[in-house]
């Protein structure tokens, strides 16, 4: 009797024991902790804009200088697709084109003289007394969205462009065997003309928009030139103009900063 009784407590034991570990183990589990982190979105100080309702765009070109020009920008979307963006602005001293034909040597100068004559004025493009003057600027360029998201996104372009660049420069006084360019200011000009073909990709974020564009197409030049020519062993000077035309390819890299409503 003594050995079942002893018997039956070690089995009670035993049981008890399981059961005290099984409730440990559920404790242990029920207790465990699972930590998310969950990163706001607000944390991006420009979160991109997507499918923004906004069409219209204002937008400046931060190296338009480089170039002479000082745009003020607009673009309007018409569709998911389609935007129509135009320009307008003051033109200037171009840097660019400066530097690049200085000296002349690839513009040919039509003259009002024949070849006997000889033009003693500055080149077209020398600027030691050369002053560049406030000219006018226009584009138009309707805008082709690949991503269905216009004004957003990679876009084609085609452009109508066309620039008015003015100077002025001292006339000639003197004879031809002692003269300077020191008269009164004489006027000139350079009208041009682009046909262009625009690739290039606008980010919209809060507020503000970032664009950057590569373009490719063919620019016409008609210019303007003050010109004195001088003759054999005459004192005489002959004051005109002279006038020149190129029809160049051309290439464009731009990038344009704005703000969309």
């Amino acid at each position: 009797m003594k050995l079942r009784f002893n018997l039956f407590l070690s089995v009670l034991c035993v049981i008890a024991s399981f059961n005290l570990q099984a409730q440990s183990r559920k404790a242990i589990k029920d207790s465990s902790t699972v930590i998310i982190f969950n990163q706001s979105s607000s944390s991006t100080p420009y979160k991109k804009k997507k499918n923004s309702n906004d069409q219209n765009i204002i937008k400046i070109a931060p190296l338009g200088f480089l170039s002479g020009t000082s745009p003020i920008i607009y673009e309007r979307k018409i569709t998911d697709y389609f935007t129509v963006q135009v320009s307008a602005g003051v033109t200037s001293k171009n840097y660019f084109r400066n530097t690049i034909q200085n000296t002349g040597d690839n513009i040919h100068l039509q003259y009002t003289w024949d070849d006997s004559y000889t033009n003693v004025s500055a080149a077209p493009y020398n600027f030691d007394i050369r002053t560049a003057k406030l000219g006018t600027m226009f584009s138009i360029q309707p805008r082709f969205y690949f991503d269905s998201e216009a004004p957003e996104g990679s876009f084609l372009g085609l452009s109508f462009d066309s620039y008015r660049y003015n100077y002025s420069i001292p006339g000639i006084v003197g004879d031809a065997n002692n003269f300077k360019q020191s008269g009164a200011d004489k006027s000139e000009y350079d009208q041009i003309t682009d046909f262009m073909v625009h690739f290039g990709t606008q980010y919209l974020y809060d507020k503000l928009t970032f664009e950057y564009s590569s373009a490719i197409g063919m620019r016409s030049v008609t210019g303007n030139r003050y010109a004195a020519g001088v003759v054999g062993n005459t004192n005489t000077i002959l004051q005109s103009t002279s006038t020149f035309k190129q029809n160049i390819l051309h290439f464009n890299i731009g990038i344009k900063v704005g703000y969309h409503f």
